[in-house]
Formats: C-alpha cells, structure tokens, sequence
C-alpha cells in the first residue's frame, strides 16, 4: 500500500516520518512538507490508498484542497486529517475523514489512527459525471469532465455557434436549494468577470439553463504545468523564468486590486508553445483572513521544483526562495533576470560571431578588449537609437490639459443619423503620462475615494497603471518602455475606466459622451477620417506597419510602433483641431446612452460596459475607424493601446496656464 505524509512542522516532520516507515513495514511510505509538492507528485503517482495531511497549513492551503485532487485520480482514497487548529466549522470540508489533533500528538496515537484507516469501509467510487459527454446545455456542448470540487464540477465543452473550446463550471445540482451555496457561487461569478488581464483566462458568460447554473471561462493555451509534470520534459533557466514572470504579473495585477484567490495549483497553470504562461482565473470574493503573498510565493516556486532541470534552474528557484519575495518583488526581480538573460545571449553572439581562438582554444587578451569596446558602442548606440526620437521632451514640461470649443449645432452621427448637441469642450489630446502622474500625486493627500465613481468596485483601491514606477521613470528620463520611446507628453494607457473617471472628475471635467467624441472627431458634416474623406497612410499612428514583437520593425509609415507624443507633428487632426482621434490610442467615452446608462454588450447582453472609441497603433486603418463602437468585455479592462480624453460642459478659464514641471 502507498501512504502519503503531508506535514509542514520544522522540528517534528523527520521524527513523524521514522515511527510511519518503522511501524508500517510493507507500506511504501512518500513524504513532503507542502500542499503544493504533495499535489504535483499525486498528479504522476501510480497509487495511493491513505492521506495523512495537515487540515491547514501556515501557507493557507488546505489539506481538503489536497484530498479533493488526489480522490479526482484516485477515488478509494483513506484520508486523515492532522490539525493545530480549532476545526470548528470545518465539518462539511472533514467530510469522512479522521482528524488527529496535534497537541502535539504521540507516536501511538498517529498509528492507531493510521491502523483504523484500514478497517475503515473505503470510499465508493467517484460519482458519475452530472453531464456525461456529448450533453448540451445552451450553447455548449459537453465534451469531458476535468475535475471535480466540493460544490462544482469543471468540463470541457465546446461553444457550439463559434466552435470555441472553453471550461464549462457547473454548481452540482444538489445544491441549487440552498440560497447560501448559490449566493456564493453567483458573487464567484461577478468578482471573475471584473477581473480583466491578458495572463487570466477571462470569464465568458454566466448562465443559466434546464434550471442549472454554470459559468464558463476561456480554455488558456498549451498544456497545464501538471501535464507536463506527468512527461519527462524538463524546463531550463530561461524558460522557467518565463514561465514565473507571467504567473507574477498576472498575481500581482490582481492582488494589488485587492483580489482574493485560492492557492495555485498546477493545473492552474498554463504554457503555451512560446514558453509564455498564464493562469486559470482563480480569483473569488474575499475572505476575512488575508493571504500570505510570501508563502504563496514559496508555493509558486515549489510548484515549479518538479519540473526544473537540474542546475541553474533548480539554483533560480532556490535563490528566489530565500529572497522571501512577495509578488511584487518577484515580478521586479524577474523583470530584472530577463533583462540580463537578454544581455548574455547578446554577448554570446557577439562572441560566436567575431572572436577568433588560439590553437589551444583559448582566445586573446585583445579579444577581450575588443569585444569590450564593441559593447560600449553598441549600448551607446542603442541609447541614442531608443531615445533620439525622446530627447527632446525628455526634460521638457508636463503640457497642461487644453480644452477646445466644439459649437452647439446639428451633425451626423454614425451612420445616418442627425444629432443636435449643445456647445462642450473636450481635450485637445490624450491625456498624458505627465498630466495623470500629477493626479496620481494629488491622490496622495486627498480623501480615500474622493474621486472615486460610486459604482467602483471595492476591490479596486487605487488608480495607479501596471507598472507604473517602470513606465512613469522611462517617460520622465525619455528612454524607452516596451521597446518604444516614451515621454512625459506621451498618452498615458494601461487605465481601466474607473481611472479615467477619477481623473477626469479630479480636474473639474468628465468624459465625452460617445456623441460628442464623434462630433469632435468628423466635425458637423460626418467625415470619414478627421482630415476629409480620403485615406492618407501617413497621417495617423495607425497599425498598417505594426510589430507585436517588442523593438521590432514596427512604425514604418507613420513613425511609431507603439504610441507617439502629443508633442509631434501630425495630420490626424480634426476640422475643430482635435488631434489623435483617428489613431495613437483608443480612447474611452462616458459610454452612457439617452437614459443615463452604459449600453448592453452585444455578445453578453445581460452585461452593461462603457464604450470605446478611436483607432489605435495597433489598428489597421479603415473608413470605419471613427464609427466604430467598440466594447470591452467590462469598466476594468486595461490594454497598452487605450487612453481617453476629458470633456466639460462649461468652458475652461480663460487664462492659460503655465507648463509646469514633472
């Protein structure tokens, strides 16, 4: 029989280990010293009859979690529970299982719990899948059972009308009577769906059919960390770094927004064939307890051990364990070995490319010298390259907020309709890194809130982009950002429309409504582009010569791969002087509509989201640019390649201000 010990105590887990393997002969006996370690061995293990695991462990995983993932493979499964905490409450999650208080418990006292297990009657089989394969309900049908939780059980299935594969989660039917259950499973729902990052699996729809509630989330690509655990396929350095980095950015995206999550397990984790990673959406309503980001750190890193090729791999993930980081300080650590990784690989071609070698293998002194002065040139060349578009605004002032005056009077909006609009301002440009690092300061001495909309969700705390310290220092020095200069007067991004609200309402103004956004853009007479009715491929920072790689190739018709001051020159300018509507970045409107409302997503119509409007760097160019109504999947959406405006009713004071400093 295959016994496996889960127990976490520094002082008592080796003695633990010796009574087990000196009174058990005949059992093979497997031991860890974390949740984590335990779940990526019980995802290969051939056997396992009998769990003795900590109830809760000081990282705030769960035993139960470990026993639900080892009875989903093996179902028969004996489990005892240890604790040195209080359980009250926890007797649904106990379930059959033994608890053995540790006080701290004596070696007879394990055993005889050990040795009743096995007089213990064994667990039925798992039950048949609530959907077997092939069933459909709604739009999806059922294609195989992943796995199953306390509550909910998780399937493949297919999108029938888009032929999308997506996970399908199902509340079990028996608890569809219990307005508790429900309640919590609902509030699941709405907290995923206003969790939106390129590194989560976003959640697609919450539905209901036949009397069944489920919600189904995106399938993310390549295979789980927990199936390429189950191959002989080992990760180096680099990709293991790789793999960390987008795992951190995705956690500290969500936990600096006060997100709640469960632990991560392996099959949360996903690697796509580029070696980029992502994760399931774990995120839930709060708890009362607060998580420990560091042991969740520590368990990330455990999770990663077992896939790890021996050396530099193996040395990485102990390194960043006895750094204690929490996610912030990993992702900046990570960001930082990237960094480096990049320069070696750069002085390795150097070398393969131009080193000669004596007989004996050895190169020259003056090799060294050479090559030397060659990464000088190169990193002196490569500062002027990425800054010499920026230098001049480099140390240049914040440019103020203008306001222009677009006059009351009919126009044509979308398509063939005629619209009246009183007068209104509206920015002449994006709002800038400069001018939303000024608001971001402000905020520092006002009142928690103050500018807060009334609906923003409590789980967003502050209005500070990703990155922000990275980004807000490359555009004050002008240096670059994503492989693009970036300046001061460069459109601020990464801004959901919470921060667009706040700051808008902090300057006394507001967003356009999606009415007065077009007005500003095609003028009274309906234009397709802001300069006339003709393309004109240089005019506006669009995405006919964009490159999704970073320092890539992009920007060879308009100038700029990624985003482009304010401060330039272009012909991306409207008949009442509004620059960048057709391009550079898209930008958010009020989104309300005539009864003061945001408008139905036109995929999930029970979802009411603001409206985008604008092109983008990354947006080929088309007629259709600044007619287009496009819809976020929700107010929290953030992207590298949107911005917004400001508007205001009332016209601005008169007397120019002054630029002032960053």
């Amino acid at each position: 029989m295959t016994l496996l010990f889960v127990d976490s105590s520094a002082t008592q887990h080796d003695t633990r280990l010796i009574w087990l393997r000196d009174s058990l002969p005949g059992f093979t006996i497997v031991d860890f010293t974390t949740a984590s370690a335990a779940e990526e061995w019980i995802a290969k293990a051939n056997a396992l009859d009998i769990l003795v695991t900590e109830a809760i462990f000081p990282s705030q995983d769960t035993g139960f979690a470990l026993r639900d993932a080892a009875r989903a493979r093996f179902p028969q499964l004996r489990v005892l529970f240890t604790t040195r905490y209080d359980l009250t409450g926890f007797e649904a999650q106990i379930d059959d299982g033994l608890v053995l208080k540790d006080a701290p418990y004596t070696p007879e006292k394990l055993l005889e719990r050990v040795r009743s297990l096995l007089t213990q009657p064994v667990a039925s089989d798992a039950p048949p899948p609530v959907m077997p394969p092939g069933t459909v309900l709604g739009n999806y049908q059922v294609l195989e059972r992943l796995y199953v939780e306390k509550e909910a059980e998780t399937y493949r299935a297919l999108q029938v009308a888009v032929q999308r594969p997506v996970a399908l989660v199902l509340l079990k039917p028996e608890h569809l009577k219990q307005p508790e259950i429900v309640a919590k499973f609902r509030e699941r729902e709405r907290v995923k769906a206003s969790l939106t990052h390129p590194r989560i699996a976003p959640l697609f729809e919450a539905g209901e059919a036949n009397g069944w509630l489920f919600y189904t989330r995106e399938l993310p690509r390549g295979r789980s960390l927990a199936e390429v655990a189950r191959t002989d396929e080992m990760l180096s350095e680099r990709r293991v770094t790789e793999v960390l980095f987008g795992v951190a950015e995705a956690m500290q995206f969500a936990t600096e927004r006060g997100y709640h999550h469960r632990t991560l397990a392996s099959r949360d984790i996903y690697i796509d064939s580029e070696h980029q990673s992502s994760i399931v959406n774990i995120f839930r309503p709060a708890m009362v307890e607060k998580r420990d980001a560091r042991a969740d750190v520590r368990a990330l890193l455990d999770l990663l051990r077992s896939v790890a090729a021996e050396g530099k791999a193996r040395g990485l993930l102990q390194s960043l364990a006895e750094a204690n980081h929490d996610w912030n300080s990993l992702l900046t650590a990570l960001d930082d070995l990237r960094d480096d990784m990049r320069e070696r690989s750069i002085v390795r071609k150097i070398e393969a490319e131009t080193l000669p070698v004596d007989v004996s293998g050895r190169k020259p002194w003056w090799v060294w010298l050479v090559v030397a002065v060659i990464l000088i040139v190169v990193a002196a060349l490569g500062a002027f390259m990425n800054g010499h578009n920026a230098m001049s605004d480099a140390g240049a002032s914040v440019l103020p907020v203008e306001l222009v005056r677009i006059p009351a009077g009919e126009f044509s909006y979308q398509k063939n309709d005629s619209v009246t609009l009183p007068d209104y301002w509206i920015s002449k440009h994006e709002v800038t890194i400069g001018q939303y690092a000024e608001f971001l300061e402000a905020l520092k001495t006002a009142a928690p809130g103050a500018f807060d909309h009334p609906l923003q969700p409590k789980t967003k705390t502050g209005h500070e982009p990703l990155k922000w310290t990275t980004y807000h220092s490359a555009a004050r020095s002008g240096t670059t950002f994503n492989g693009e200069s970036v300046t001061l007067n460069t459109p601020v991004t990464q801004v959901d429309w919470w921060d667009a609200y706040a700051f808008a309402k902090w300057k006394g103004q507001r967003l356009p409504t999606e009415q007065e956004w077009e007005k500003a853009a095609r003028g009274s007479k309906g234009l397709s582009y802001p300069w006339g009715d003709q393309p004109r491929p240089k005019a506006a920072n669009l995405g006919d010569d964009y490159n999704v790689k970073p320092k890539g190739k992009g920007g060879r018709i308009d100038g700029y791969n990624l985003w482009a001051p304010i401060t330039r020159v272009t012909q991306d300018v409207s008949p009442y002087g509004v620059c960048d509507m057709a391009g550079n970045v898209s930008e958010w409107t009020s989104g309300e509509t005539r009864d003061g409302e945001w408008p139905s997503h036109p995929d999930f119509i029970d979802i009411k989201v603001p409206v985008v409007r604008g092109g983008h760097f990354g947006m080929n160019s088309s007629d259709h640019l600044l007619t287009d109504r496009l819809f976020p999947e929700s107010a929290n959406e953030a992207t590298l390649a949107r911005g917004f405006r400001v508007a205001s009713s009332t016209p601005p004071p008169s007397a120019n201000q002054p630029p002032r400093r960053p």
